[in-house]
C-alpha cells in the first residue's frame, strides 16, 4: 500500500493537461489530495478537497483520461466539499454516483421528487410496491446517505417511497416502453428482413455456376431390346413381361425415352426405372395428397409426379415402393424451380433383370463388405445376400473393416431364403507383435563382425526402380573397420524429384559400374556376416531383386534397425535417422547418401547396443525374445486378414477377438495381434485378405522366400484379386503395368502350390453393380481421399465374370482358384447364427417369491384381505402369466432400481405399456393403476367398482365418502388398462419396462445394475450412427461441386438415397442396459466395444444395435428426465410429498382450455389460451392446439389428447376431422391402442384374440385386413369407425398416456397452489433458454426477446426456440406476478432457482456464458472463504477474466469493491 501524502491534483498528476475550461478550473483548485492505491494491480483513489461544486460527468471524463495517460487499471477521484453547498439542487450529482458505486438505482430517479426536512431526505419514486422493495433489498438509501457523508461530512437518514401518483407515471411509462419495443421490434424484423434479403442477393450474385449435365456417366443414352421382354435403359436392364398395372390404365411400351433424355416439355413419354424413394404430402387444402415417385435408371433420375385423394395416395406408395421397378407413362413439365418432372398418367409394375451368374457350378464371394464397413463400402447386407442367392450361390462371406455389426441384419435375411448360408467374419486389423528385428539366424553375438549398410535408388518400387548407390561400413565391437561405397549405373533416367532428394544425377552414374559388377563387389565386401540397415526390408528387397536378376545369390541375414529401435527407445515417436541422430547426439550427416547413411547408422546402431547391453541382453537372441515380450500392438504396423468362424467355438473367440480389438488394442483402428489370434484360434479360418494383407505386402517388398513362406505358412487359405482392384499400385509406381500385378497372383497361386494352401480368388467387393461405385466416390470424396474419384471396380461378380478375369492362369487353375477352392472353404464353415436363438433372462434366486409376497403385500395393503374379486383375479392371473414365461425377473429387477432411487428421495416415472400391468402398480414400479375405474377407502378398505363402462377412468368419479366408516372423498382410481397389451393374450409378449430416473440418479442407477448382477454382466446398449440425408446431401453436393457439374434434382435425391444408412460412427442407448445371464458371457451374444470408438471412454456398450438382441437377453431402459428432478425440486421447495395431490381437483382440468385458475387471461399470456405452458407433453403450440379444438372436461379426455398427439395418422387428417364435422367428440375418438381392443370387446362383442389382432395390426400401420375388416362390418363397427383404423400409422399406448397425463396433472397441481416453487423447479431440472439479463430487465424486455425470435421465422434456430419456450413460462410468471429476482453473490446457488419471499432468485448459471462449473466453483467460494472483494472471489473460485467481466455485467458485483485496499467512502 503505497503512504498517504497531502498535495495538491498537480504535484500527483504533473503530466496532465487539463482538457476544459471546467477541469483546469478543478485542477487549480483542488488541495489536500491523498493518493491510496495498490501499485502492483495498478488501481489507485485520490481524495482531495474543492471550494466549489463539480458536475460527476467532468470528473469521470478526468478519470479515464489520467488512466489512459497513467497507464492504470482503475482511479477513481473523490472531492469532499464545504458542507455548507450541499442542497436539493445537488442531489442529482449524489445519485449519479450512487449508480456508479453499484447502488440498485438505474433508472429509478429519473423522474423521482425530493423533499430536505432537517436531517431526513425522502425521495418519492413513481414505481410499484416491488421497485420500492428492490430499492431497499440493495440498501440504495444508505448508500447515498453515505456519498452526502463522504462528500459533506453531513449526516442524513435517506428513506425512499412510493409517490401518489405513481400508477400515472407508471402508465405512461408502460405506454412509452411498449410504443418503444413496438418500434424496436418492427426496426428488428425489418433490418433482419433487409439483412436476409442482402444475405440471399449476396449468396445469389457469388455463387458459382455450374455446367449442367444429363448423366454422371459418359456416351449417349441408350435404350436398346437386348433379349424377350428385356429392355436395357441406362445403366440397367428391365424385364417387361407379366407387367402388372398400379395406377392408370394399360398402355403400350414400345419406344420408352431414356431419363437423361427428358429434358425439355413433352406431351408424351414412357420411362422405364427403379424406384429409390416415394413421398405424400398433405396439400394445403386437406383433402389432396400429392404423390412423388423418383426412379432411376443408374445413369439418370427424373421425379413422377401425380396429386391424389388420400386413399388413392395410399395405394400408389404402397405399391411403388423404393426397389420396386416401374415402367411409366405422362407428360413432362417444367417446375418453378426449372426441374422437368413426369405427370404421373399410368405406371405399371416390372421386374428387375440382373447380371446372371449361368456357371454350372457357382462360385463363393469370401471377401465381402456391407454399408457397416464405416464410410467405406455402400451395400446393404440383406442386398447382398438376396443378389448372391439370386445367382445361385449357396453362400457368401460378410467381411466387414473390423465389425460385425452387419451379422444380425444378414442373418435376418438369410433365414428368408432355403439352403443359404453366411459366413461371419471381419477383414481384421492384424499386427505381428511376435514382429522381430531380425531375420535369418538369430545366433550372432554382438562382438561379431557386421555390415551397416544403405542404398540410394530411382524410387520406391522394387518392382520397377532400380539401385543408384551402395554404402557400407564393416563394424564390430563399436569401431568402424572398413567402408564401402559406389556408385551403380541404373540404366533408367533418374527422376528429378529423386535428384533433389539424394542429390545424385544421371551424369555422376554415367560411368558407374553396372548393377551386377556393383553387387558383386559389395557381397565380396559383405561376405556372409549380418546385414543392418535402416527399414532393411526396403534395401534388402531391392539388393534380393537385383541379385535374381543378376544369378547371384543373396542369403545373408539382416537387421532392421526400425524395428530395433521401436523397441529400445519406445519414448521416441518417430524412428528416423535423422531422429535417432539427434536423439544420441551425433552431430550433422549428410542424409540420403548412402555410405554417409550408413556411418550414421553405425554409430547409431552402437548407441543402441549399449542400451541393450546395459539392460543385460548380450545377443541377438536374447534381443529377439525380449522384442516379443515386449512388443507393444498400439505402435506396430497393421495388415489385413479375413477371419472367418467357422462354427460356435470360432464365433465367440471372433467376438472376444473384436471386443479387445476394440476395449485394449484400439489406436486408429481396432487391433488383433497375433499373439492373441494365435491363443483364441480354435474354430476359425484365416485367409490372407488383399493387397494390404501381410503376405501380399512381403511379396511386393520382395521379402526373402524363406520369410514369405514363413508368413504364408499362418494362413488356412492365400487370397488372389482382381487385378482392377490394385490398379492404384499402377499409378503410385509399385509395379509397372498390369502384366506385373498378374504376376504378382502367379507367385500367390505358386506359394499355395508348394505349401498346399488353397489358393481363392475373391473381388473384395464394396458395393453390388459395377454402378453402383458412384455412391463409393461420393463418399470417399467427402472423406478426402486424393484418389476418391477413381475407378476400382469393386463390385460382386459373378462365376463366369470371375473365371473370365483369372482365365491367365489358365482354364484349370482359374476354376480352382474361382469355383473349387472358395467352396471348400464355405463347406469347412457350419451353419451358425450370430445371435443365438431363443430367450436368456437373468435369475435372481426367489424372485418368482419374491415377487408374488410384495404383490399381494401391497394390494391387501391397499383393497383389504381378502382382496376384492376384481383385484384377487387380476392379480392371479397376471402373476401366473409373468411367472410362466419367466418375466418374474424383470419385476424384481425393476423394483429393485425403483426402491434404489426412492431411497435416494427421487420418485421413477414409467413409460410404454408397464403401465397396463396391476402387479407393476402392485410392485412399486408404476403409479399407473390399470383397474376399472373405482373408489377405495384408505381407512376401512371398502371398494366399489364401475366395470360398465359408463367412466373410463377413476379420476373422472365424481367425490363419494366412505359409506361404510364414513371417512371423507375416498381415493379415486383406476384407468381400465387391459394387461393384454403389454404380454399380450397369451402372456408370451417380451415386456418392456421402461422406467424414467432423475438425472441427478440415472448415472447411479446404472451403476447399481452391476451390483445386482455382478462385473461383466451389464453394459450400455450399443447404437450405429449412419450417415443422415442432410449429410449425405453435403457429401454429394461437394462431389458434384468439385467435378464442376450439376445435375436433376431427382438424380440429386438419387445419390443421396444411395449414400444414406452407411455407418458413419457408434453410439449409446441414452438409458439401455444390457444383463448377461450368470453363466454365460456377453461373447455368447456379441461383442463390446467403446462408444464411438473412443478408447478413453469408461462406458462400454454391445457392438450389436440392441433392437436385433431384444428376444434374446434383457435390456432395462433406465432413462434420465427432468421430471423426476422436478418433484424432488417441489417437494424440497414446499415441504409436500407429491403422490399427495388431489388428482381429480376440477381447476386441474380447467388448466387443459383456459389459463383462469392461474389468475391471468390469453391477452395476458401473449395469445396463449390454455393454462399447459410447462406441463409436460402439452405445452407445444400443435398440442396446444389440439386441446382448444377439443376441449377436453376430463381424465378419460386427456388420455385420448395424449394418445392423438403422440400417434402418427392418429389426430391430422382423421380424429380432427370427425370432431370438426361432429361425427363423433374427442371422448369417442380413437386416442390409445387399448381402446380399440377394449371397444371392439366390450361394444360390439367380438372375439378377444381377434380384437387384440385388429389392435396390434392398426398401432403398427397395417391397416385392416380383408378379414378383419369384414368381421368389424358383421359386428356392426360404424363405417367412420373402421376408416379411421386405416389411417393409423402407430398408436399411443394407454398406459404411457397415463402416466404422461399424471405427472402433467401433478405438475399442474402446484403450479396452481405453489405457483412461485413450480416455476422455481420447472426452470431447475430446465434451465434451457433462461438468459439473466434477459429476465432482470422485467416482463417488457421478455416481451421484446420473444418478438425479436418470431421475427426471425424459419430461420429462428433450435437454441432460438428453446428460448421462446422458457420466456412463455416467465412471460406468465410475471403475469402472476412473480418477480425473478437477479443473480446475488450471496443468496444465489450455482444451478437451482431458489423461491424466495420476494421472488425466484436466479442461478449463477442463468448468466450467459457462465458454464455450470464457473457457477459451482463461485458458489463453494462463497461458502467456504471470507469474500470481501471482486479480486478475492476471481482467486477463490479461479476465474477468468472473462467470467469476472460477465459477472460484473450482470451486476453481480453491486457494491463490492475490486480489491480490499480501496475504500471509497
Amino acid at each position: 500500500m503505497a503512504e498517504a501524502k497531502k498535495r495538491t491534483l498537480k504535484t500527483i498528476f504533473s503530466r496532465f493537461v487539463p482538457q476544459t475550461q471546467r477541469q483546469r478550473e478543478i485542477f487549480d483548485a483542488a488541495t489536500d489530495a491523498v493518493l491510496t492505491g495498490d501499485k502492483e494491480k495498478s488501481m489507485y483513489q485520490v481524495t482531495f478537497f474543492l471550494p466549489f461544486l463539480c458536475n460527476k460527468t467532468d470528473l469521470y471524463a478526468m478519470e479515464d483520461q489520467l488512466c489512459q495517460l497513467y497507464g492504470l487499471r482503475l482511479l477513481r477521484l473523490l472531492p469532499s466539499f464545504p458542507s455548507e453547498l450541499f442542497s436539493k439542487d445537488y442531489l442529482p450529482q449524489v445519485l449519479l454516483e450512487s449508480k456508479r458505486v453499484g447502488a440498485v438505482s438505474n433508472g429509478f430517479f429519473n423522474d423521482c421528487d425530493i423533499k430536505i426536512e432537517g436531517d431526513k431526505i425522502t425521495l418519492f419514486v413513481p414505481f410499484t410496491a416491488g421497485g420500492v422493495e428492490l430499492l431497499d433489498l440493495g440498501h440504495t438509501g444508505d448508500i447515498i446517505a453515505g456519498i452526502i457523508r463522504s462528500e459533506f461530512s453531513l449526516s442524513y437518514q435517506v428513506e425512499i417511497l412510493q409517490s401518489e401518483d405513481y400508477l400515472d407515471h407508471l402508465a405512461a411509462f408502460q405506454q412509452q416502453q411498449d410504443r418503444e419495443i413496438r418500434e424496436r421490434a418492427a426496426a428488428q424484423a425489418a433490418q433482419y428482413q433487409a439483412h436476409q434479403e442482402k444475405k440471399a442477393q449476396e449468396e445469389a450474385e457469388t455463387q458459382p455456376v455450374y455446367q449442367r449435365v444429363e448423366s454422371l456417366f459418359d456416351g449417349d443414352a441408350q435404350i436398346e431390346a437386348v433379349g424377350d421382354f428385356l429392355i436395357q435403359a441406362g445403366k440397367m436392364t428391365f424385364d417387361v413381361s407379366g407387367s402388372e398395372v398400379i395406377f392408370g390404365e394399360d398402355f403400350a411400351h414400345d419406344d420408352p425415352t431414356p431419363l437423361r433424355d427428358i429434358n425439355r416439355p413433352a406431351r408424351h413419354v414412357t420411362v422405364l426405372g427403379q424406384v429409390f424413394e416415394v413421398k405424400t404430402n398433405e396439400l394445403r387444402g386437406g383433402d389432396k395428397f400429392s404423390v412423388t415417385i423418383g426412379i432411376t435408371d443408374k445413369d439418370s433420375s427424373v421425379f413422377l409426379r401425380t396429386t391424389l385423394d388420400e386413399g388413392e395416395a395410399a395405394a400408389l406408395a404402397g405399391a411403388a415402393k423404393p426397389g420396386t421397378c416401374l415402367v411409366a407413362c405422362g407428360s413432362v413439365r417444367q417446375d418453378k424451380f426449372g426441374e422437368y418432372n413426369i405427370t404421373l398418367k399410368s405406371a405399371k409394375k416390372i421386374k428387375i433383370h440382373i447380371r446372371p451368374d449361368n456357371a454350372e457350378q457357382k462360385r463363393v464371394e469370401l471377401h465381402m463388405h456391407t454399408n457397416l464397413s464405416a464410410m467405406d463400402a455402400t451395400a446393404k447386407p440383406e442386398d447382398i445376400i438376396k443378389r448372391a442367392a439370386a445367382w445361385g450361390q449357396k453362400a457368401i462371406a460378410i467381411t466387414d473393416h473390423g465389425s460385425a455389426q452387419a451379422f444380425p441384419t444378414a442373418m435376418l435375411a438369410a433365414k428368408k431364403i432355403e439352403d443359404f448360408k453366411v459366413l461371419y467374419g471381419i477383414e481384421a486389423y492384424f499386427v505381428d507383435d511376435t514382429a522381430r528385428a531380425l531375420y535369418g539366424r538369430t545366433d550372432i553375438h554382438f562382438d561379431e563382425e557386421m555390415i551397416v549398410f544403405d542404398i540410394e535408388t530411382t524410387g520406391l518400387s522394387v518392382q520397377n526402380c532400380k539401385i543408384t548407390e551402395i554404402g557400407a561400413v564393416l563394424v564390430q565391437k563399436g569401431q568402424v573397420l572398413d567402408t564401402f561405397n559406389t556408385f551403380v549405373n541404373p540404366g533408367v533416367h533418374i527422376p528429378e524429384n529423386i535428384t533433389e532428394l539424394t542429390g545424385i544425377t544421371d551424369e555422376m552414374v554415367a560411368d558407374a559400374p553396372s548393377i551386377d559388377e556393383a553387387l558383386r563387389a559389395f557381397f565380396a565386401f559383405t561376405g556372409d556376416r549380418l546385414l543392418i540397415a535402416h527399414n532393411a526390408g526396403f534395401d534388402t528387397s531391392f539388393i534380393r531383386r537385383a541379385a535374381e536378376e543378376c544369378g547371384l545369390p543373396f542369403e545373408n541375414p539382416y537387421l532392421d534397425t526400425v524395428s530395433m529401435s521401436r523397441y529400445v527407445n519406445p519414448e521416441l515417436k518417430r524412428h528416423r535417422l535423422d531422429t535417432l541422430a539427434e536423439y544420441f547426439d551425433l552431430g550433422d550427416f549428410n542424409h540420403h547418401r548412402a555410405s554417409d547413411d550408413a556411418e550414421m547408422l553405425a554409430y547409431i546402431f552402437f548407441k543402441m547396443i549399449d542400451k541393450l547391453q546395459a539392460e543385460g541382453i548380450t545377443d541377438f537372441t536374447q534381443m529377439t525374445d525380449a522384442m516379443s515380450e515386449h512388443a507393444d500392438p498400439l505402435r506396430l504396423r497393421t495388415y489385413h486378414q479375413i477371419i472367418i468362424a467357422k462354427n460356435l467355438v470360432g464365433l465367440k473367440n471372433l467376438y472376444r477377438l473384436i471386443s479387445e480389438s476394440y476395449l485394449t488394442y484400439y489406436r486408429r483402428t481396432p487391433r488383433i495381434p497375433k499373439t492373441r489370434l494365435m491363443e483364441l484360434r480354435e474354430g476359425l479360418i484365416i485367409g490372407s485378405a488383399c493387397e494390404a494383407g501381410e503376405l501380399f505386402r512381403a511379396i511386393l517388398e520382395n521379402k526373402p522366400q524363406a520369410v514369405i513362406e514363413e508368413i504364408a505358412s499362418f494362413y488356412d487359405y492365400l487370397e488372389i484379386q482382381p487385378v482392377s482392384n490394385n490398379l492404384f499400385l499402377i499409378e503410385g509406381g509399385k509395379v509397372a503395368d498390369v502384366e506385373e500385378l498378374r504376376e504378382l497372383n502367379r507367385k500367390i497361386v505358386a506359394l499355395g502350390e508348394k505349401l498346399n494352401k488353397p489358393v481363392c480368388a475373391t473381388c473384395d467387393a464394396h458395393y453390388i453393380d459395377p454402378e453402383d461405385e458412384i455412391y463409393r466416390r461420393i463418399l470417399l470424396t467427402g472423406m478426402k481421399y486424393p484418389d476418391a474419384d477413381k475407378v476400382t471396380h469393386l463390385h460382386m461378380r459373378t462365376t463366369e465374370e470371375m473365371l473370365e478375369e483369372f482365365s491367365y492362369l489358365g482354364a484349370e487353375k482359374a476354376y480352382e482358384v474361382v469355383v473349387t477352392n472358395t467352396n471348400k472353404i464355405a463347406d469347412m464353415v457350419e451353419k451358425i447364427d450370430p445371435i443365438p436363438a431363443g430367450s436368456y433372462p437373468p435369475h435372481i434366486e426367489g424372485s418368482e417369491e419374491e415377487l408374488t409376497g410384495k404383490c399381494h403385500e401391497m394390494a391387501a395393503s391397499m383393497y383389504g384381505d381378502p382382496l376384492p374379486p376384481q383385484v384377487q383375479s387380476r392379480l392371479e392371473r397376471e402373476l401366473d402369466s409373468i411367472i410362466k414365461n419367466g418375466f418374474a425377473i424383470m419385476y424384481i429387477i425393476a423394483r429393485r432400481l425403483v426402491e434404489n432411487s426412492e431411497s435416494k428421495g427421487y420418485q421413477v416415472g414409467s413409460r410404454g405399456s408397464v403401465g397396463s400391468s396391476f402387479a407393476a402398480t402392485m410392485a412399486g414400479i408404476t403409479k399407473v393403476n390399470p383397474l376399472p375405474p373405482h373408489y377405495r377407502c384408505p381407512v376401512c378398505r371398502h371398494s366399489e367398482w364401475i366395470e360398465d363402462g359408463s367412466v373410463k377412468s377413476g379420476f373422472d368419479l365424481p367425490a363419494k365418502d366412505c359409506p361404510v366408516c364414513g371417512t371423507p372423498d375416498m381415493i379415486r382410481d383406476g384407468h381400465n388398462i387391459p394387461f393384454e397389451t403389454f404380454l399380450g393374450f397369451y402372456g408370451d409378449k417380451t415386456p418392456d419396462i421402461d422406467l424414467n430416473f432423475s438425472g441427478d440418479v440415472q448415472g447411479d442407477a446404472h451403476r447399481y445394475t452391476e451390483v445386482l448382477f455382478g462385473k461383466g454382466h451389464a453394459f450400455r446398449a450399443g447404437t450405429i450412427g449412419t450417415l443422415a440425408e442432410k449429410t449425405a446431401f453435403g457429401y454429394a453436393a461437394k462431389y458434384l461441386e468439385g467435378k464442376g457439374i450439376s445435375v436433376c434434382r431427382a438424380e440429386l435425391e438419387r445419390l443421396i438415397c444411395g449414400c444414406v444408412g452407411v455407418k458413419r460412427t457408434t453410439g449409446q442407448h441414452p438409458g439401455g442396459i444390457i444383463i448377461v445371464p450368470q453363466g454365460y458371457e456377453i461373447y455368447d451374444f456379441c461383442p463390446v466395444q467403446h462408444p464411438a470408438d473412443d478408447p478413453n471412454s469408461d462406458t462400454v456398450t454391445t457392438h450389436f444395435e440392441f433392437k436385433y438382441l431384444h428376444d434374446t437377453i434383457l435390456k432395462l431402459d433406465i432413462l434420465g428426465h427432468d421430471i423426476p428432478t422436478k418433484y424432488k425440486r417441489l417437494e424440497e421447495y414446499t415441504k409436500t410429498n407429491v403422490l399427495d395431490c388431489n388428482l381429480s381437483d376440477p381447476k386441474l382440468y380447467q388448466l387443459f382450455t383456459t389459463p383462469a385458475p392461474l389468475g391471468v387471461t390469453k391477452e395476458d399470456l401473449l395469445g396463449v389460451e390454455t393454462g399447459t405452458l410447462g406441463l409436460p407433453e402439452m405445452n407445444t403450440k400443435f398440442v396446444r392446439g389440439v386441446l382448444t379444438q377439443a376441449k377436453p372436461k376430463s381424465f378419460s379426455d386427456l388420455l385420448q389428447i395424449s394418445g392423438l398427439t403422440h400417434g402418427t395418422g392418429v389426430w391430422l387428417g382423421n380424429a380432427d376431422a370427425l370432431i370438426e364435422a361432429g361425427t363423433c367428440t374427442i371422448s369417442d375418438v380413437i386416442g390409445c391402442r387399448d381402446d380399440i381392443m377394449l371397444y371392439l370387446i366390450q361394444n360390439h362383442h367380438m372375439e378377444k384374440a381377434m380384437s387384440f389382432a385388429i389392435m396390434e395390426d392398426v398401432r403398427k400401420g397395417k391397416g385392416l385386413k380383408p378379414e378383419y375388416e369384414e368381421a368389424m362390418i358383421a359386428a356392426g363397427v360404424p363405417d367412420w369407425y373402421i376408416d379411421s383404423c386405416k389411417k393409423i400409422k402407430y398408436m399411443f399406448p394407454k398406459a404411457h398416456a397415463a402416466a404422461y397425463v399424471i405427472d402433467a396433472l401433478r405438475l399442474g397441481w402446484y403450479k396452481i397452489y405453489y405457483p412461485k416453487e413450480f416455476y422455481a423447479a420447472y426452470f431447475t431440472a430446465a434451465p434451457g433458454g433462461v438468459e439473466a439479463s434477459v429476465v432482470c430487465g422485467g416482463r417488457q424486455a421478455v416481451k421484446a426477446k420473444m418478438d425479436e425470435i418470431s421475427a426471425m421465422g424459419k430461420e429462428a434456430t433450435a437454441k432460438d426456440n428453446e428460448t421462446f419456450s422458457a420466456l412463455q413460462l416467465i412471460n406468465e410468471a410475471m403475469a402472476r406476478g412473480i418477480r425473478f429476482l437477479p443473480v446475488d453473490l450471496r443468496q444465489s446457488h450455482a444451478k437451482k432457482f431458489l423461491p424466495q419471499e420476494e421472488g425466484i432468485r436466479l442461478p449463477f448459471n442463468s448468466i450467459g456464458g457462465l458454464g455450470d462449473t464457473a457457477a459451482e466453483n463461485i458458489m463453494r467460494a462463497r461458502d467456504e472463504a471470507d469474500i470481501f472483494s471482486v479480486e478475492d472471489l476471481r482467486l477463490a473460485a479461479k476465474l477468468s477474466k472473462t467470467v469476472v467481466e460477465v459477472l460484473d455485467a450482470n451486476g453481480v458485483f453491486q457494491g463490492m469493491s475490486m480489491t480490499n485496499q480501496l475504500s471509497f467512502f
